[in-house]
């Protein structure tokens, strides 16, 4: 889960900032595939200034390198490794 937040300055709303944000959401998809990566859900509230991502990867090199210019360079970021409550329950350290 990852969710990343931007000033109102660097949002991409800004007519300076349109073209490139455009182009990371139009190719958003196609890169998440070629880096094996699957989106379960890919958000924004406009409101907040603040992107939402689920994404399914085995390698985080691969969301670092989905995240790229100009994401992260517009935004402070927050990645969370999370799993389902079902898969919790089945990791070595709980007692079965």
């Amino acid at each position: 889960m990852i969710s990343l937040e931007h000033t109102p300055e660097q949002c991409f709303a800004r007519e300076e900032y349109q073209v490139e944000g455009k182009q990371w959401a139009e190719g958003m998809r196609k890169s998440a595939e070629k880096l094996g990566i699957i989106v379960h859900g890919a958000y924004v509230c406009t409101t907040e200034h603040v992107y939402y991502f689920i994404l399914e990867s085995d390698d985080f090199k691969s969301i670092s390198a989905f995240l790229s210019p100009p994401m992260l360079t517009h935004h402070m970021g927050k990645i969370s490794p999370i799993m389902t409550i079902e898969d919790a329950y089945q990791l070595p350290f709980i007692d079965r």
